[in-house]
């Protein structure tokens, strides 16, 4: 047998043995399109979606917002990105989802949309949050769960759930890459580089970011690779401002806020949360 019958007949019986028909090809059913919360591994590569974060520990996308960034407006029509499994259509798609706990009153929110528009791979649930004066005080919380229906399959369930939450303060700091930097500039019982949030309290906070003006660390166009990929805006990965040590300088600059503001309040602040609640705050010294 010549060398090129080997070959065609060797391709003749592998195609034979795989059973290589036109009827058993793969072919592609849009009732198999599914749909997700995203995660980081789908949102955009220039940056993430503000207040986003997806955590790999409980399958949750997170999805925060402070009236802080619009302290006028009535209401904020807050978007929690979905994303498409499949191939898109030509028309828009509604997505199913249910409420599986909230601490809101049913006045201070309301679902108006869950979509995936037409042509898109992505989507979004918009919430309509009100701006209320409680929410100088609470924390409202809002858990989303996605249901399969007839147009869109749910899953996979690592990315079914989402968890909304909203008030009228600068969110605390949860990433030990920012509590390590508020404990860089705020005096307390651990050292300079602790993830303990013992020391923690609003008014430390607030007081770093009006000493600093710090509120855009989410935007990659002001300052590049060092952004915060992950929307918290208002405090720095402690790194960028440890192998500089412009820490210290910062530090200096929350002690001159303080002392400015002692002055014009004929008391110092006082910490309103955490271990030292009802102690000054101070600048940490080095």
């Amino acid at each position: 047998m010549k060398i090129t019958d080997k070959i065609i007949f060797a391709l003749a019986t592998a195609c034979a043995l795989s059973a290589c028909s036109k009827d058993e090809i793969d072919t592609y059913n849009e009732g198999d399109d599914a749909v997700r919360f995203v995660s980081a591994d789908v949102l955009p590569a220039e940056r993430a979606v503000g207040g986003s974060a997806y955590s790999v520990d409980d399958d949750i996308l997170y999805e925060t917002f402070s009236f802080l960034d619009a302290p006028d407006a009535k209401y904020h029509d807050c978007d929690i990105r979905l994303a498409l499994i499949g191939k898109t259509a030509g028309q828009d798609r509604e997505v199913s989802v249910s409420t599986e706990g909230t601490t809101a009153p049913d006045t201070t929110y309301q679902i108006l949309k869950a979509v995936i528009p037409a042509d898109s791979i992505y989507g979004y649930v918009r919430v309509r949050l009100y701006n209320v004066a409680e929410l100088s005080d609470s924390t409202y919380k809002l858990s989303l769960t996605i249901q399969g229906n007839d147009k869109l399959v749910a899953g996979p369930k690592e990315y079914l759930k989402s968890q909304l939450s909203w008030n009228n303060q600068i969110p605390a700091p949860s990433a030990s890459n920012y509590i390590r930097t508020y404990n860089m500039l705020v005096s307390g019982m651990r050292n300079f580089v602790s993830t303990s949030l013992a020391a923690y309290s609003p008014n430390a906070l607030r007081a770093i970011v009006a000493a600093t003006g710090w509120n855009d660390w989410d935007d990659y166009s002001v300052h590049g690779a060092k952004f915060n990929r992950d929307g918290y805006k208002y405090l720095p990965r402690y790194s960028w401002i440890y192998v500089d040590n412009s820490y210290k300088g910062y530090a200096a600059k929350l002690a001159d806020w303080l002392k400015k503001y002692e002055q014009e309040h004929g008391a110092p602040l006082l910490h309103d949360a955490g271990a030292l609640k009802g102690q000054p705050v101070q600048a940490r010294t080095f």
